[in-house]
């Protein structure tokens, strides 16, 4: 996924050589990710002592997975003097925990019943990469002088998902995992408020539910531009991902915490 961003910036930045009025803007950071929430994954065959009727199961309760700082990146192309050429972002997020522990009551998870008191080990991935298109609100720009933006569009968020759980007991041992690559199309809104050319304030939010299923993300961070064309940014994300058994699992899971990162604008 790193390797998509990198090609499509080689190739964003070759097809827009020479053009003056372009901005170019990107930037990296870590995100301080705080799970919480349960996965649940169905399976037809159960080894081990039966079914447990727990089939939700905890993340951190369950599974023992903490707070990871993990890196993040994005790049941009906006103000593309193309008539209804959109502004086009590509932003990779890492998101990965692991886990370890003891376990205070038994579950299912796909084929495997956990009995109480086993030792488990767990690991939860859902890396992503999103590709968000974007139009400005006509004139707001320019009726607040450049201190007021607004833009809205669509993104589309492809999470790279993996769980696996694993356990050892008395009684014996066990595992099992699941993968799938979900592409999550959601409405897209974006602003920022810059009183002064120093600082700035930007607010990002998507979202998307249909069935029993919604994904939603919010962001708000806090810009300060020290120097021409970098700035240095702090901020808070929120992710919920709400799964009604797509590929038999189901989830409601909460990722949320504070990130930082610079980067450049030109």
């Amino acid at each position: 996924m790193r390797k998509l961003i990198a090609l499509t910036g080689v190739f964003l930045l070759s097809a827009t050589a020479g053009a003056n009025a372009i901005t170019i803007s990107a930037g990296g950071g870590a995100w301080r990710e705080n799970p919480e929430g349960w996965i649940e994954y169905k399976s037809d065959s159960v080894q081990g002592t039966g079914v447990s009727s727990k089939t939700h199961v905890d993340v951190d309760d369950d599974l023992n997975l903490g707070t990871e700082t993990k890196g993040e990146g994005w790049f941009k192309i906006s103000d593309i003097p193309i008539p209804l050429f959109p502004d086009v972002k590509v932003q990779y997020t890492g998101m990965k925990f692991t886990g370890s522990g003891v376990v205070n009551s038994s579950f299912t998870f796909g084929k495997i019943t956990v009995p109480t008191k086993s030792y488990v080990e767990s690991k939860l991935r859902a890396n992503q990469v999103d590709v968000t298109l974007t139009y400005s609100i006509p004139f707001l720009r320019k009726a607040t002088s450049g201190r007021v933006s607004a833009n809205w569009g669509v993104n589309v968020k492809v999470i790279d998902g993996y769980v696996r759980v694993k356990y050892r007991s008395t009684a014996g041992n066990g595992e099992d995992s699941k993968s799938a690559t979900i592409p999550v199309p959601m409405v897209h809104l974006d602003g920022e408020i810059r009183p002064i050319d120093l600082v700035g304030l930007e607010l990002s939010g998507n979202f998307v539910g249909y069935g029993g299923s919604k994904f939603y993300e919010t962001e708000a961070e806090l810009k300060v531009y020290p120097i021409k064309h970098t700035f240095l940014g702090v901020g808070y994300r929120y992710q919920r991902l709400k799964i009604d058994d797509i590929s038999d699992v189901s989830s409601d899971l909460k990722v949320k915490g504070v990130f930082a990162e610079a980067g450049i604008r030109f």
